[in-house]
């Protein structure tokens, strides 16, 4: 029950983090800046958020670290997945599984650094 509790904890807060990065690019799309660099930015954001988040989960239970990577990267890419068929109604090709893909790795090699990152002790 705590396992889902923390994988619950971490879609929380993505979802929160990705409404607030979808409003500030749709802003910025508003405002005239080319649709294109406002897809790069949400692009990077992405990759961050979920190196960030992964990074911190393997982090905290200092084990397994690609597991965690591999369960945390799963559980949000198919959470994202749902959302598109749900309220999208462009089918899914070729770039889009490579955005998933990479948003999968950047998240299993989060875990991985997460895990070895030792705890500072001053």
């Amino acid at each position: 029950m705590d396992k889902l509790i923390n994988y619950l904890k971490y879609v929380g807060i993505f979802l929160i983090i990705e409404l607030a990065l979808t409003f500030i690019t749709s802003l910025l799309n508003l405002l005239g800046l080319n649709s294109g660099i406002t897809s790069i930015i949400l692009f990077v954001s992405n990759i961050i958020l979920f190196f960030i988040l992964s990074f911190y989960n393997a982090f905290k239970k200092q084990r397994k670290g690609l597991i965690e990577g591999i369960i945390l990267g799963g559980i949000l890419i198919v959470l994202m997945f749902l959302i598109k068929i749900i309220l999208f109604t462009g089918g899914i090709g070729i770039p889009t599984l490579i955005y998933y893909l990479i948003l999968f790795v950047t998240s299993i090699l989060a875990g991985m650094f997460g895990v070895n990152k030792k705890a500072d002790n001053k």
